[in-house]
């Protein structure tokens, strides 16, 4: 990925939270998406435990239409993304064999004026926050700088929720996205797989733990991350 577009995105998310007089938040991610791919809708879900989809914030009636679709009829392609781990791309919502996939969603969302989707999974590591989805009211596929730019703003997503719950008492706090940050997340993602082995719980578990941990020593995610990394810290099994 060329990282002068990826800082380029980053940079246009932080400017119009500036001008805004506003911290980076998830509707700023969403908002700035939907402006630069001149998409009708940008939503973004979180795989809830309890529902599986769990929509949190968008910008544009598409997305609400879409997001409320997917968690009314407990299928689509947020659904799929979030189970496989995996972008969904969906040129056209109308095409008989995506009505086949989702005989439930696919007619519905056409009715509601969506008729093109395409769906980024929120990966940390291996665990699967969430998703960020991109909807227009005309069938046809983004360009590949437009996939491009999409995976940046997936990050973006991605790097404000993890500070959300690695400090959520400062969660409106999150002044500026950095490139830097996101790289650094990824010992998050290594100490994650680390308490996984040490407990003897999968990834999601592990990484519920970790959180935990920051939580009742009163410090952020990362920095208990780095102490697992570092082998400063250990996490005993249940």
């Amino acid at each position: 990925m060329d990282r002068r577009r990826s800082a380029a995105v980053w940079t246009a998310i932080n400017d119009h939270a500036h001008a805004e007089g506003t911290a980076v938040r998830l509707e700023t991610v969403c908002l700035v998406c939907a402006r630069t791919l001149r998409a009708q809708g940008v939503g973004m879900a979180l795989n809830g435990r309890l529902t599986g989809y769990e929509p949190v914030c968008g910008s544009g009636a598409g997305a609400f239409r879409s997001m409320d679709l997917h968690a009314t009829l407990g299928e689509g392609p947020g659904h799929d993304a979030l189970a496989g781990d995996r972008p969904v791309l969906v040129d056209d919502l109308a095409d008989d064999a995506t009505r086949r996939r989702w005989p439930m969603f696919a007619p519905a969302a056409v009715q509601a004026g969506v008729r093109a989707i395409f769906v980024f999974p929120l990966l940390l590591g291996v665990i699967s926050v969430g998703v960020l989805e991109i909807s227009r009211t005309e069938p046809g596929w983004l360009t590949p700088q437009q996939v491009a730019d999409a995976l940046v703003f997936a990050d973006a997503a991605l790097l404000v929720q993890v500070q959300h719950l690695a400090s959520p008492d400062d969660a409106d706090e999150v002044k500026e996205l950095r490139w830097e940050s996101a790289e650094r997340w990824a010992q998050v993602h290594q100490a994650t797989g680390m308490v996984a082995i040490q407990s003897g719980t999968d990834l999601s578990a592990a990484f519920v733990r970790l959180r935990a941990r920051a939580f009742a020593d009163g410090r952020g995610l990362l920095e208990v991350a780095r102490d697992v990394v570092a082998r400063r810290l250990r996490f005993e099994p249940d």
